[in-house]
């Protein structure tokens, strides 16, 4: 399959909407539904709340190994989010700051957008880490903090 600009191989289909349209759901767990619990925190009220693997688990009736095999399945473990062009933390952010009366499940349904059309993105690790080095270098070694009696 070729993309709009000749040449160039259309970006294959994510899991997730792969298993969407198969029909071939872990457990019967949609991959919008898991990645709104799991990575956004939303709860089936439409509200945020924080919630780890168990309650997740809890929520979709299935013990955690089998919401770790639909992650993996969907292609949202953490490898994969973390290997993406996805911004998984500004989407948390995006939906725990959301003030009173803003559709959580309408923002939720943009990042899932944004996360389906995501590329893989291969990450430098080396480069991040020694990035990170030197900010915490800048940031904490300045020396003695200046007293007030001087």
């Amino acid at each position: 399959m070729k993309s709009r600009i000749q040449g160039t191989p259309a970006p294959a289909p994510h899991p997730a909407e792969l298993a969407r349209a198969s029909g071939r759901l872990v457990a019967g767990i949609d991959p919008f539904a898991l990645f709104c619990a799991y990575h956004l925190g939303l709860t089936e009220q439409g509200g945020y709340r924080f919630q780890n693997i168990h309650d997740v688990a809890r929520r979709f009736h299935v013990d955690t190994a089998t919401i770790e095999q639909a992650l993996l399945a969907y292609g949202l473990d953490t490898d994969r989010m973390l290997s993406s062009s996805f911004d998984a933390a500004a989407a948390q952010v995006d939906i725990q700051v959301s003030p009173p009366g803003v559709d959580l499940l309408g923002l939720a349904q943009m990042h899932w957008e944004l996360l389906l059309a995501s590329t893989p993105a291969a990450r430098d690790w080396k480069r991040e880490l020694d990035e990170d080095a030197a900010e915490n270098e800048r940031t904490y070694s300045r020396g003695p903090a200046p007293s007030d009696e001087e």
